[in-house]
């Protein structure tokens, strides 16, 4: 059975910790709940780190730092820094789906669950906005095609865009939505939701302002709503009959006369 490296996990009062200006990009180092065992702890602060930065390049040193952990410990945990981003993907996987399937079971029209879930994705980038960057990253990088890139498919993307296939089949059902394709739908959809965090350096240049903030963030969930829901809006009102052939040329002819 593998043992703990030595030595791995900093003890309290071993020395005094002078306070110190906390330096761009990087978190404080109590930043971390103490409650967190060795594992949570990594994952964490890896998270921490990259929402600090709004980007996904951070080293394992810089972990062990922030965390006050031997880096030897995302060897045994997770095999390498791979591993270790792997797993927060993964972390993040689980609350997701687990809120969207929710969702899908609640009792709402589906138009209600839409705007809910566009506000789930964008508040959840909010609070991690490398999140979207990782896992494309992950999954786009030479080796793509490797365990890390297809464990990313199967956790995380395949179950998201069979869950909003299930939305679009339910405003479909309802006779709220038209038909649209559920990958370009995915694909639309996230990448609307995620593009205000990784614009914002180029929206603070053209329109000034404190970046993304909260007031910001609904603003923002109600108008990528309104583009989606007039976007899958069904033309042909719930329970209306559908115009017979010859109608509209019909009416055009009475106009003309």
């Amino acid at each position: 059975m593998s043992r703990v490296p030595a030595r791995a996990e900093a003890k309290d009062g071993d020395r005094s910790r002078v306070p110190r200006r906390r330096k761009a990009g990087r978190i404080a180092r109590g930043a971390v709940p103490d409650d967190f065992n060795a594992r949570d702890r990594l994952l964490e602060t890896a998270s921490q780190l990259m929402s600090d930065r709004h980007g996904i390049n951070v080293s394992l040193s810089e972990i062990a730092e922030h965390s006050g952990l031997n880096s030897a410990l995302v060897k045994y945990y997770f095999g390498n820094k791979e591993g270790l981003l792997v797993a927060l993907v993964e972390r993040e996987a689980v609350v997701e789906l687990k809120r969207v399937r929710n969702l899908l079971e609640a009792d709402l029209s589906p138009s209600e669950k839409l705007r809910l879930h566009i506000a789930g994705i964008i508040n959840g980038f909010y609070r991690r906005p490398y999140l979207n960057r990782l896992m494309h990253s992950l999954l786009d990088s030479r080796e793509a095609e490797t365990s890390s890139g297809r464990h990313i498919a199967r956790v995380f993307v395949r179950p998201l865009m069979e869950l909003q296939q299930q939305l679009l089949e339910q405003g479909i059902q309802a006779g709220e939505f038209k038909q649209v394709e559920p990958v370009l739908f995915y694909v639309n959809l996230l990448g609307a939701c995620d593009h205000l965090f990784n614009a914002r350096y180029a929206l603070q240049s053209i329109v000034g302002g404190a970046g993304v903030t909260d007031a910001v963030r609904e603003r923002y969930i109600a108008h990528v709503y309104d583009i989606f829901i007039n976007g899958l809006r069904n033309p042909v009102p719930v329970g209306a009959a559908p115009a017979p052939k010859g109608a509209k040329r019909s009416a055009a002819s009475k106009a003309r006369r």
